[in-house]
């Protein structure tokens, strides 16, 4: 993963000591500039030497935060949600498990004891700390079918089904009040109302969002035990509770049209340019019940609950406005002018306000005096900075990206040092994280966070950082030990993989130019928008036809009608698509595909006229180069619209029978934040990951990182189909580009270099996929008795196949033992169940199949075949099953678009 590169520069400079007009190179330094081209053995080999040395202790923070966490990381569970500390941080809770077998874990932030857990959800401490609030919720035969109806339910119907879904289980959940100390428990008499979303207020009474079945709007609402609930607020809008303050005098509410439902709202939003009506939000005094509705957003309470903050927008002016709860309409004007501002957060001793304010085109983070009489930026990095909030009076927490996968930072006040909180200790994977909550003395955060970098799955990890500890020397030489050995073992399984095809890859890849590259993409870009509602769609896609005809390729267009989102009007529009005809195995297909349609408000030059030109690039290079697999090119439309031209592309392709062994989805791989020529490596399949890492560290000067990553993208279509056969370039820094989806995503924001090597990168990609034998498929355990096991599998259809490699061990060594064998079976000795077996075929160059097939053998007479199963690697946990079986191959059928 690609780290700081403030932090390498800065660290470089500070090293960077002329003597005698020569340059001083220590090893730190040179640790530091193998790190920042890409040469992580040789950077990692002289950051051990350096750790073992009489400089270990003056290096140990710069080595720290190069290579991972430099504050010590504890995972509290690898599925969890919603934590919070207790308000002495003497506490904390989460929640784990799914929606109708929800747990709540309550344990000492120390972590000092095991955790106490109990079935319920949306837990809230009292002020005190003393008690908690939560719902309990049954798993009934209601509910059952209601969760069942929701997992069958198809994209049409899915919204309706989890609204109803929602709405049943407030209904039926019971509010809970448990006592801490004794752990007794009371169940709080609603009646029949629906609840979400409780917390304590004065003198123990319990506040909800809800109201009676089917009845709207839905209004906030106070309980007590013994006393029946009544609502606090009426009027229309459904009402959802954003924040209560730490004294529980004070409760911030949002109003919204239509039916939304019930719930808390959040820790402020994006208050948005003007237009429309104006935003606000309502303020609720729980001692006399008043209530005030205040034009604004993004209000968040000050740590003693005695002040508040929110954003105004009028017309073409931004407000940062400072108030006294109990009279929240008079706030005071800290900062006003032309810019967008967002989500402000008062520090601990109310002298200062953090805010993030859009001065050009990307959101920075900005600190404000309570007089208003000195502001003073925090961040400079081209990425939106987001999300400020304190610890202590002198340090902020902050966020970096789009509101999907943000990562964290410390910012120490005022010498503005910026520190990353969180990291997953390796190399190459991304850690998306979601949520941060900070303990109230400022040395802990509670962090979600998909740490493995698997963002498919729901499941989101809770950490708990200890701001109060650093990593020690033994630590994190442990650390860069094992990024090394993983490292190295990257590159010689990539040197392994390549070799008998090297000379022939760099030949091709050598043919790359910049200069077409940059020719694409201005002409893509000169077409403006080219979403399927807007005229550059069809020009766009006359002039792909046009470019891959000019390549030697006899391309076609995938022609079909759509309908317009919300009404609006549809239309005709096409996929493109080129075939390089396989020379052994024409009935095997590899795609590669970018979407070339962008939204509609802009020219899209990254998002995706980059993928597109290194697609286009891709053909030019590979055309007169066939593979023995057949290779296709897809240019999709529609990708804005709904992934309309890859799901059209896969209807075809089942409907035809294709055989589709192998796909690469290239979507946003143009912008850069700094020099650096780096990208995301978004996969299902880990073999087809490593192909791709081996390609750009042996034939381009492209540095990968990887995450598990095809949701909400076109390569999702290839995955429903057929299975987890995807790989592809795009998004790095993980969606951090300011211009994504804005109508200022312009040409001269790509690194055309950078789109040049991604191209140079799934060339080579291509010729070691189509060029192996693809991954061999239902392997099962025929027989397991006595420490031996007879296993098969289906012959791979690839021509030239001479054997099969078997190789088993435990998961901690999968590759421990090693057979050939030169039919589709074998028979091992020696196996204990837990143990990992794995094949993949062998062609006569000596080329392998590029992923393993593998299962973990169980008890006797228990296996079941997992045909998709993977081989496992370093830092991945999880197995891709292949959802659906794969179709039989036959020719591509497509036709012309007039």
């Amino acid at each position: 993963m690609k780290k700081s590169t403030a932090l390498t520069a800065a660290f470089l400079a500070a090293l960077w000591i002329p003597a005698s007009g020569h340059s001083l190179e220590s090893p730190l330094q040179r640790a530091a500039l193998a790190w920042d081209r890409g040469d992580y053995p040789a950077a990692l080999t002289a950051y051990l030497q350096v750790l073992d040395s009489p400089a270990a202790d003056s290096a140990l923070e710069t080595i720290a935060l190069q290579t991972g966490e430099l504050y010590p990381t504890t995972e509290l569970t690898a599925n969890g949600a919603a934590p919070q500390f207790s308000p002495d941080g003497s506490r904390l809770v989460y929640e784990t498990g799914p929606v109708l077998k929800r747990l709540t874990r309550l344990l000492p932030s120390d972590l000092a004891s095991p955790a106490t857990e109990w079935t319920g959800s949306a837990a809230a401490f009292s002020p005190d700390g003393r008690k908690l609030v939560y719902l309990k919720l049954a798993a009934t035969p209601e509910l059952t079918d209601a969760q069942a109806a929701l997992e069958r339910a198809g994209p049409e119907e899915r919204a309706l089904r989890q609204a109803a879904f929602t709405q049943l289980t407030a209904l039926r959940s019971t509010l809970v009040v448990r006592d801490l100390a004794s752990g007794a428990e009371n169940t709080i008499d609603t009646a029949d109302l629906r609840k979400t979303a409780p917390a304590f207020g004065r003198d123990g009474t319990i506040l909800f969002a809800g109201g009676p079945a089917g009845a709207e709007p839905v209004q906030i609402y106070t309980v007590a035990e013994g006393r029946a609930a009544a609502p606090l607020t009426t009027g229309a809008g459904d009402k959802a509770i954003i924040d209560i303050n730490s004294t529980g005098t004070t409760l911030l509410y949002s109003a919204r049209a239509g039916g939304a439902g019930p719930g808390r709202g959040g820790r402020g939003g994006r208050s948005g340019p003007g237009g429309g009506a104006a935003a606000t939000f309502g303020v609720l005094s729980l001692a006399d019940g008043r209530a005030a509705t205040i034009t604004g957003s993004a209000p968040s309470f000050s740590r003693d609950g005695g002040m508040l903050t929110y954003v105004v927008r009028d017309g073409a002016e931004s407000r940062l406005m400072l108030a006294d709860v109990a009279n929240p309409s008079k706030g005071v004007i800290l900062h006003k002018g032309p810019a967008r501002l967002d989500a402000p957060a008062i520090s601990p001793d109310g002298a200062r306000v953090a805010f993030q304010m859009m001065p050009n085109l990307d959101w920075e983070i900005y600190v404000v005096d309570r007089e208003g009489d000195a502001v003073t930026r925090v961040t400079r990095e081209i990425q939106h900075d987001i999300v400020p909030r304190f610890l202590t009076p002198n340090q902020l927490l902050g966020a970096i990206g789009e509101p999907r996968h943000r990562r964290s930072y410390l910012y120490n006040l005022p010498s503005m040092k910026r520190t990353r909180l969180f990291h997953n200790n390796t190399v190459r994977t991304i850690a998306p994280e979601y949520d941060w909550v900070p303990s109230p003395d400022g040395t802990k955060v509670l962090i979600v966070s998909e740490r493995d970098g698997d963002t498919v799955s729901p499941e989101r990890g809770v950490y708990l950082v200890d701001l109060a500890r650093r990593v020690t020397r033994d630590e994190v030489r442990a650390r860069v030990k094992a990024s090394l050995e993983a490292e190295q073992a990257l590159v010689t399984r990539g040197k392994h993989m390549y070799a008998p095809i090297a000379a022939e890859v760099r030949s091709v890849v050598a043919g790359a130019s910049v200069e077409r590259v940059y020719g694409y993409e201005k002409t893509l870009f000169d077409f403006d928008s080219k979403h399927v509602s807007q005229p550059g769609n069809k020009l766009a896609a006359a002039y792909l036809f046009d470019r891959y005809t000019s390549f030697g390729y006899e391309p076609e267009y995938q022609p079909f009608e759509y309908r317009g989102r919300g009404g609006a009007a549809g239309g005709q529009t096409a996929n493109v698509v080129a075939t390089l005809k396989g020379t052994v195995n024409p009935e095997l297909i590899y795609v590669v595909s970018s979407h070339y349609d962008s939204v509609a408000g802009g020219p899209g030059a990254d998002d995706d006229s980059s993928g597109t030109a290194a697609l286009l690039e891709t053909a030019r290079i590979l055309a007169g180069h066939p593979q023995p697999a057949t290779i296709v090119f897809a240019s999709f439309t529609g990708e804005e619209a709904g992934l309309l031209g890859s799901r059209e592309f896969v209807r075809r392709a089942v409907a035809g029978k294709l055989d589709i062994v192998g796909a690469l989805n290239n979507d946003m791989i143009g912008w850069s934040n700094d020099y650096r020529l780096d990208n995301t490596i978004r996969y299902s399949n880990r073999g087809i990951r490593d192909v791709q890492h081996a390609a750009a560290m042996q034939f381009t000067n492209l540095i990968t990182y990887d995450t598990l990553y095809y949701k909400s993208t076109d390569a999702a279509a290839y995955y429903e189909a057929y299975g987890d056969i995807v790989g592809g370039i795009g998004s790095y820094p993980v969606l951090g580009n300011p211009h994504y989806h804005q109508s200022h995503d312009f040409l001269e924001g790509i690194n055309h270099q950078l789109v040049t090597e991604v191209a140079k990168t799934t060339a080579a990609s291509l010729m070691l996929l189509a060029s192996s034998p693809a991954r061999v498929k239902n392997v099962t355990v025929d027989g397991f008795s006595h420490g031996t096991v007879k296993l098969s599998w289906a012959p791979s259809p690839e021509k030239g196949v001479t054997g099969y490699i078997v190789a088993f061990g435990p998961p901690t060594k999968p590759e421990t033992g090693r057979v050939r064998v030169l039919k589709p079976a074998a028979t091992l000795t020696g196996i204990a169940p837990g143990t990992i077996i794995a094949v993949k075929a062998v062609d006569a160059r000596g080329l392998e199949g590029w992923d393993w097939a593998s299962l973990t053998v169980t008890t006797p007479n228990s296996q079941r075949p997992t045909p998709n199963a993977q081989l496992p690697t370093p830092n991945l946990k999880l197995q891709i099953p292949n959802p659906t079986p794969r179709p039989h191959a036959s020719a591509p059928q497509t036709q012309n678009w007039k």
